[in-house]
Order: C-alpha cells, then structure tokens, then sequence
C-alpha cells in the first residue's frame, strides 16, 4: 500500500512529511519501477532538504516535488540545470531518467528525478577539523569549479536563457522585502537594518552591464562535495537555485555560510576562479548579501560588535585585500 500523497494539501502539511524516509521510501521504490531502473536494497536520508531526497545504495538517488514549498520553481530550475550541465565535464549527477508518480492525475502529478550521486563527502564532513593547508586547497578547487561553472553556455529554454527575466525579477523581490525580513530575522543591529534602503543601489545599477552566467545560488556546504585525501572537490549537487545571473550572487551562500566568512578561503577561491576584485567589491557584495534569496546572516559571523555603519560591515565580511584576508 502507497502512502496517501492526498494528505498533502498545504505547505504545512507538505513541511510535516517532507523528510520523512518511511512515508517517500514506498513512492521512490514505486518511481523506479516504473523507469524500469534497478532497486536498492536500503534508501537513505541526506536529512533536511526543501524537496523529499532518497539516497539509494546502488548508487540512485530519487528527488520528488510537491505543489509546494517552490516546488514548481525548483522543478524548473533543476531540469533545465541537467540540461545545460550535460557534457560539461563538471562533477554533477547525470540525469538518469524522469517520471511521475501519479501520471494522468487531474492536479499535480508529484514529478520525480532519478540521478547518480557524486563521489567524496560533504563539505562540512570533509573540513571540520581539517588544517589551514587543507582549507585553502579545497577553497582554491571550489574557486576552479566556479570559473568553470561560469563558463557554461546558457542554453536553457527559460531560466537558464541570457535572456530569462528570473534573475533580475528575484532581485527586485528581494529589493523590496529585504528591510522587513532583516527586522524580523534580526541578526544585524537595527542601525544596520535601519541604513539598508539607502545603502542598496537600484537593482538594474547593480547588474547593469553584467553579462548572465550560470550560478548556483546556494552553494552551501551540504552540496559541495570533496576527498581531503585527493585535495579534490568531487562534486557539486542540488540546482533548485540556478539563475543566468551575477557571478558575485553564487559568492554570497558560498562565504557567508560555507566558509564561515573567512576571508581568506574566499580570496583563494576568487583566485582560481580568475575574478578580477575591484576596489568596490566589498560594498558589491554587501548588496547581494541584503538580496539573496536566503537568510544568510544567520550564519557563523566574526563578531559585528562596534560596527557603526554598512560599509564598515561590507569590509569587515567581504574585503580580500586587507591584510590576514589572504
């Protein structure tokens, strides 16, 4: 017997099953078989995800989408991601085949992805503990990774177009909400929050002149794999936040949260990504911290006490040229 899928119908009730591996586990197997691909013996949890993710022994991993939580978005974003990522050469899945839980239904028919997982651990597995040397390795592959990634022509039908409006569109969104969500989140001091409005350019100033590459908006450390023994990044997972956007966006998630605003890990990554930083990089990249899509001040920050304004906090988070940055 299949869990009833009907019992989900907000994103509360959506937000209550979603990494549940006994209630996905039977529509996973249930996917598969109708793919005609193999079953694992166990499926495992990678553990909070927005979208169910079931992680196969064989090597298969099933990632399902509901109505809710962006699930659509997130759908869209991932498809067209495989895509254009296919033949890169990059250490991402390969898109081994695609499906519907419940085909022909009159409403959502829980779309479904099967891929191959990427070697290595995650990120956070691999540099707890690790050494400055092996810090700043690893930071230098991410870097590489990133300047390949760039490089990837965007040959997305929608989101993934040099053309696609969903970039921009997101950044006017968050534009607009951004003073509100840092008053309630309230990780900044309220002369911080209350100075945002006038310190944030207009978003087409921003990223006037910018030519679109492809970015991973959420490059945290549950998605970037590595092998400390190699010095090697392995791998690079989950494209719910894919945009024809800004290079300096992808940077904001990765610093802030998988760096743990270190400075110097991020000047070895620019580096090898071979991005030019100009004397505005600090206050460029306090901006899209304000307008990424994710709270990302509720990371591991240095210590904000005494700051007194946005561009002393834009240097203090983003500046790679003062000394001990590097």
């Amino acid at each position: 017997m299949l869990p009833d899928l009907g019992e989900i119908t907000s994103d509360e009730s959506y937000a209550v099953r979603r990494n549940e591996l006994a209630f996905w586990e039977p529509w996973a197997r249930h996917g598969l078989k109708s793919l005609g691909l193999p079953q694992p013996a166990v499926f495992r949890s990678p553990g909070k995800s927005t979208n169910p993710v079931l992680i196969g022994d064989n090597g298969l991993v099933v990632k399902l989408y509901s109505e809710y939580w962006y699930g659509p978005s997130s759908l869209g974003s991932e498809s067209e991601a495989y895509e254009v990522l296919s033949g890169q050469g990059l250490p991402v899945p390969e898109l081994l085949g695609r499906g519907e839980l419940l085909p022909g239904a009159t409403g959502w028919t829980w779309p479904f992805l099967v891929l191959s997982t990427v070697t290595g651990r995650p990120w956070w597995e691999v540099t707890e503990g690790a050494g400055r040397a092996t810090g700043l390795a690893l930071a230098r592959q991410v870097g590489e990774l990133l300047g390949r990634l760039r490089h990837v022509p965007l040959t997305g039908p929608r989101i993934l177009s040099p053309t696609s409006p969903v970039f921009g569109d997101l950044l006017r969104e968050r534009r607009a909400a951004t003073v509100s969500d840092h008053r309630t989140w309230g990780h900044l001091p309220p002369h911080l929050v209350d100075a945002i409005d006038d310190f944030l350019p207009d978003v087409a100033d921003l990223i006037g002149g910018v030519t679109p590459e492809l970015v991973h908006g959420d490059l945290h450390g549950a998605h970037l794999f590595a092998d400390p023994e190699r010095g090697e990044v392995t791998g690079l997972i989950d494209f719910n936040d894919m945009y024809a956007g800004d290079f300096r966006y992808g940077l904001v998630q990765l610093h802030l949260s998988t760096f743990g605003a270190d400075r110097g890990l991020l000047a070895a990554a620019l580096d090898a990504a071979g991005w030019p930083v100009s004397g505005t990089f600090p206050e460029e990249m306090l901006a899209y911290s304000f307008l990424h899509d994710f709270e990302v001040f509720e990371g591991p920050l240095p210590d904000l006490t005494g700051i007194a304004n946005l561009t002393e906090l834009a240097h203090v988070l983003w500046d790679v040229s003062e000394p001990g940055a590097g």
